[in-house]
């Protein structure tokens, strides 16, 4: 009897535990259902968009999945070498500035780089000053300012500066990865387009997209120029002083110029009489009257003083 009971205990065991087994299936089951309905109603309900409407529902999670993974590849493809602009300011004294700036110009054209600004002054006769703003290849940056400093006679001042761009440009690379694909996924809209307002706010959405990639292209392009030349503004001013030398006899000319100035004199004197002449023929019809007037005057004056004399 005791084994009975046993034995019965043992089934009465295994059976619960198969039920128990059975239930957890079927929640894990109803579950899965659950969720499989829930997903296929989310695929109902933006399938019950119309139009461009319910694509772009899905379009927009695609751009979304496309620019985060645009975004890591950027982050983790991020170059080791960095994009630093370089920029220099030197302040030399030269023996002739006309030299030394034609010197200059030339080895920037033979290393590949160009003049931007070239600018001369002069103070008084002797001092002679300028500027040059000239562009050369990065990887010539350095030995450039060597070759320049070496061929001075003293530098007066050297300046050097960096800026790092590397995360802008990362950052803009991943920008315009992201503009692409939306500006892709807009075109397979206009091309699906049912009606001309989804037609007219697609190409307005285009546009916008197209004209923020010629923006972010033409940052990119600005930096990798800036990047690949280094901006170098060079101060030159001559040290130079030109001491006179004396002059021989046919340089001073003296009788060359004695007669000139005797001439001169001569002419000067023609031309006072002349003058006076012109003066008084000119002023005559004012001077004869007055003349006159101071005549008859004098004359009255002294007949009344020798009337006064008789007396």
């Amino acid at each position: 009897m005791q084994k009975r009971h046993v034995q019965l205990l043992v089934i009465v065991t295994i059976l619960g535990f198969s039920i128990l087994l059975a239930a957890c299936s079927s929640n894990e089951y109803r579950t899965e259902m659950s969720e499989d309905t829930g997903a296929m109603d989310m695929v109902a309900e933006e399938a019950s968009y119309s139009g461009v409407a319910s694509r772009g529902l899905t379009g927009e999670k695609e751009m979304v999945e496309e620019a985060s993974v645009s975004t890591d590849q950027s982050s983790n493809s991020e170059s080791s070498e960095r994009m630093v602009i370089y920029n220099a300011h030197l302040s030399l004294e030269v023996n002739d500035y006309h030299q030394s700036e034609a010197a200059i110009q030339k080895q920037v054209k033979e290393l590949g780089g160009f003049v931007i600004e070239s600018s001369v002054f002069r103070s008084g006769e002797q001092q002679i000053h300028g500027n040059l703003i000239v562009k050369v290849p990065q990887k010539h940056f350095q030995a450039f300012l060597n070759d320049v400093e070496s061929a001075s006679v003293k530098v007066n001042e050297r300046m050097i500066s960096g800026n790092d761009v590397t995360e802008e440009y990362v950052d803009l690379e991943s920008r315009l990865r992201s503009k692409r694909v939306v500006e892709k996924r807009l075109l397979a809209f206009m091309e699906d387009a049912e009606n001309t307002e989804d037609l007219l706010k697609i190409s307005s959405d285009l546009a916008k997209v197209q004209e923020e990639i010629e923006r972010t292209l033409g940052r990119m392009n600005y930096l990798e120029k800036n990047v690949e030349f280094s901006t170098v503004t060079i101060y030159l001013q001559e040290n130079k002083v030109n001491v006179p030398s004396i002059q021989g006899s046919s340089d001073l000319n003296t009788w060359e110029k004695s007669k000139s100035l005797f001439m001169s004199s001569i002419n000067n004197t023609v031309a006072l009489f002349s003058g006076l002449v012109v003066l008084l023929i000119g002023l005559s019809p004012i001077f004869i009257p007055m003349g006159i007037i101071v005549l008859v005057v004098i004359y009255k004056l002294r007949k009344r003083t020798k009337n006064t004399e008789t007396l």
